[in-house]
């Protein structure tokens, strides 16, 4: 009677757990995503039913449980699919391919403890939390996990706590899902007790699993399923192949594929053609370039009104100032990524798409803009208001030729908006490090900043949203993430007219840059896209207007106008080069000289002279394209035949 007791106290206790646990997930989605009275319903029957299914003891009869083993790894299957996209529209042999996949999960976790409960227990956490951590990366970033953000989990980690990680109620019920999969297959009762039987199986399964891995990866699997091409982008890969085929068929793009032609001696052909520019200034002007987090002008999507402008001393610099629109190849996260372009003149249009070059490909010393200038007599500085871990810029920055480098510890009490070194703060550190330098050699600082870093919509005591939609009358979190964002813009665009102030008054001659690293991740444009009617996926032209940030180099004398409407991250050094009137190295002639061929190159677009924009996969520009891609692969890939003179003097 006593075990009988204790026994309907523990099922109670469970009942009441996954009961509460789903009710939590259910509100969470309310909280998220707002009231919806239909869906908040559907949601708690299913967690009050989960309540009286645990309470029930009764196990599945022995065909059941065959039928529900075979369900749940389809069910899985559909889940993790469903977290982001339909599983429909995936075809028949690339549904059959990921299907595959789990079979072999659950069937190694199986045979490996002997019990169809416990094995599905593990197996299903596992689509549950992978598809679930795609989940909020997509909604973060606006792209989905691939193989190589495992390289990045340290850097995550430092910024997970200014996100709200906020549930749809189509992620709440999928979450309901995974947990109902766990019930089920707990009422399974199902052993392999023989071990002749279990190891077999358990040998079996990781063959399979093994197979799978290395088969998916193979050209003749991919030709023969149909799998949509890389280029296409992630997230239409991932829509069109399948989250679990689609990340595993991926790691054959983890290293660089050599560029059809490549040899030490083809390099040696091409830089023939391009010798190192003379110098045409005599005095050497200080370099400051400031690559500033998140900072871009939305109105290049849509128009908008708001109740003040937003980048007033930006919209107003006119005279010795070059402006114009820079594409980039990631979109509200991957920061390191445009910072890579900018310093070194490689392009991401060659490298996997999802890459990181700073912690994949940057293994040795690299010929780098900072570089250039310490051979030009330069003093090279760069500053982060952040950790050195991040990105693995430490290294990284040592390895470009760096004289010195400062992270946030260098920073003594700075302002902080919402959990970051504010602009001002940052800039303010750009003329301390100017007025104390004890030398005449001319200086070069390469600043990321930080106060302008996603997470908009979680809420910070003392900071407020001061710009405002005028247009939009709903205020909605969206909305008020929107604006919470236009509002840090806002104040870059004040500490940068400080700073400008600030040089303007100099007697050296100085030349600022400023760019943005990447637009904010898709959410924050929403509410201004929905207010135009816009479609981002209408055209490839359009879809890219996500991808472009605004640059300005001003200088405090005088330099000839120019706005640029089209250029992209990897062209943007030399381009401050030659402002500057300062001599370029062989690889910056060369790309002086690609850049009125092909203003635009970047992970996701190409856009040639006559201003029409293609995908990489079209067959546009061959020659060049191909030529870019030896001479990237001799500088990144291949240290042990580069050419050092050709990308440092």
């Amino acid at each position: 009677m006593k075990k009988m007791s204790k026994d309907s106290r523990t099922r109670g206790a469970k009942a009441i757990a996954a009961a509460a646990v789903l009710c939590i997930v259910s509100l969470l989605a309310w909280k998220g995503e707002g009231f919806d009275a239909a869906k908040l319903s559907i949601s708690l029957f299913f967690a009050v039913l989960a309540g009286v299914f645990v309470w029930k003891k009764e196990n599945f009869t022995e065909k059941t449980g065959i039928l529900v083993s075979i369900l749940i790894p389809l069910s899985s299957f559909l889940c993790t699919e469903l977290y982001t996209h339909a599983p429909w529209d995936l075809s028949v042999p690339i549904f059959v391919i990921n299907l595959l996949f789990y079979f072999f999960l659950y069937g190694i976790f199986t045979f490996l403890t002997g019990s169809v409960r416990r094995g599905y227990l593990i197996a299903t956490l596992i689509p549950m939390i992978a598809g679930l951590a795609n989940y909020f990366v997509v909604s973060f970033r606006s792209s989905p996990v691939v193989p190589w953000d495992l390289f990045s989990l340290g850097t995550a980690v430092t910024i997970t706590d200014n996100y709200t990680f906020n549930l749809t109620y189509r992620a709440a019920f999928v979450l309901i899902a995974f947990v109902w999969m766990i019930l089920l297959s707990s009422k399974v009762d199902i052993k392999i007790k023989r071990a002749k039987i279990r190891v077999p199986g358990f040998v079996m399964c990781c063959l399979c699993m093994a197979g799978y891995l290395g088969s998916i990866r193979t050209e003749a699997v991919m030709e023969s399923a149909g799998f949509e091409e890389i280029s296409s982008g992630l997230n239409m890969v991932y829509r069109k192949n399948g989250f679990m085929g689609s990340f595993f068929s991926n790691l054959r793009y983890i290293n660089v594929e050599k560029p059809q032609n490549y040899s030490p001696e083809k390099v040696q052909e091409i830089e023939k053609q391009y010798q190192a520019a003379e110098n045409v200034q005599e005095e050497q002007p200080n370099l400051i370039v400031i690559m500033n987090e998140a900072f871009a002008d939305l109105s290049y999507l849509a128009d908008f009104e708001t109740n003040e402008d937003y980048m007033p001393n930006f919209h107003a610099l006119k005279e010795n100032t070059v402006k114009g629109n820079l594409f980039v190849g990631v979109k509200g996260g991957n920061t390191a990524n445009t910072e890579f372009e900018f310093l070194t003149g490689d392009t991401l249009a060659f490298l996997p798409p999802g890459s990181v070059a700073y912690q994949q490909f940057v293994k040795g010393e690299t010929p780098s803009l900072a570089d250039h200038l310490e051979k030009l007599g330069y003093t090279t500085l760069a500053i982060h208001p952040y950790y050195p871990t991040g990105w693995n810029r430490q290294e990284v920055y040592e390895e470009f030729g760096f004289d010195e480098m400062l992270f946030l510890e260098s920073f003594e009490n700075p302002e902080k908006i919402r959990e970051y070194v504010s602009d001002q703060s940052a800039f303010a550190k750009i003329m301390e490090e100017y007025e104390k330098r004890e030398d005449e050699r001319p200086l070069f600082v390469f600043e990321v900043t930080m106060q302008n870093h996603g997470g908009y919509s979680k809420e910070y005591p003392g900071f407020e949203p001061t710009i405002k939609l005028t247009q939009i009358t709903d205020q909605t979190d969206q909305v008020r993430a929107t604006e919470k964002y236009l509002t840090l813009i806002r104040k870059s665009d004040e500490a940068f007219g400080e700073l400008l102030d600030y040089f303007s008054g100099q007697q050296e001659k100085t030349v600022i840059l400023m760019f943005g690293d990447h637009q904010p991740a898709d959410d924050i444009a929403d509410p201004i896209l929905k207010l135009n009617g816009i479609d981002r996926e209408a055209s490839l032209e359009e879809y890219q207007k996500g991808y472009v940030v605004p640059f300005v180099i001003w200088a405090n004398y005088e330099i000839e106008e120019e706005n640029i409407d089209k250029i992209s991250a990897n062209y943007l050094g030399t381009v401050l080069m030659e402002k500057a009137g300062l001599p370029l190295s062989g690889y910056q002639t060369y790309l002086s000289q690609l850049r009125e061929v092909m203003p635009v190159i970047t992970s996701g677009v190409v856009i040639d002279q006559e201003n029409v924009y293609h995908t990489l996969s079209e067959e546009v520009l061959e020659k060049e394209r191909n030529e870019y891609a030896i001479l990237q692969y001799n500088h990144l890939v291949d240290p042990s035949n580069r050419e050092d003179t050709f990308f440092e003097n």
